[in-house]
């Protein structure tokens, strides 16, 4: 099982994440995620278990509690659209839903990506001062 712990100390290394974890069983990876411009800890990573029962009580154990001066926060990683493999994957307009041709490893429940409904068209037109040539508020 793969763990998303979040709210981390800017010098916490992998290292340290290891020696935390593996009181709970196996650790097969640890990656503390950086900044690839500045070079500084984005204060996330992810931990691997291979044995659930084990994940599950280190995510138990662990979620807020007191981490080298943080309070931590441990959750069960979750897959993103973005990871998934696109062979075979293909979409007929932007107001469709996806149609696939080949094996894409069973999932069955992938969303359209283009397919924005209108709340987060909103949100994204308030970041996005680009959207459709201007600022447009929806208030």
């Amino acid at each position: 099982m793969n763990l998303f712990v979040a709210r981390l100390n800017s010098s916490t290394s992998t290292k340290d994440l290891q020696k935390l974890f593996s009181h709970y069983g196996l650790v097969t990876t640890v990656k503390v995620i950086f900044d690839h411009d500045t070079g500084r800890s984005k204060c996330y990573g992810f931990v691997e278990m291979p044995n659930n029962n084990e994940a599950h009580e280190a995510m138990k154990e662990l979620d807020e509690t007191l981490f080298r001066e943080n309070i931590i926060s441990v959750r069960e990683s979750q897959v993103s659209n973005s990871s998934l493999p696109l062979n075979g994957f293909r979409f007929r307009n932007r107001s469709s839903t996806a149609s696939f041709s080949g094996n894409v490893n069973n999932h069955t429940n992938i969303r359209n990506p283009f397919s924005i409904n209108k709340t987060n068209r909103e949100e994204n037109s308030l970041r996005n001062f680009g959207y459709r040539g201007g600022y447009r508020s929806f208030r």
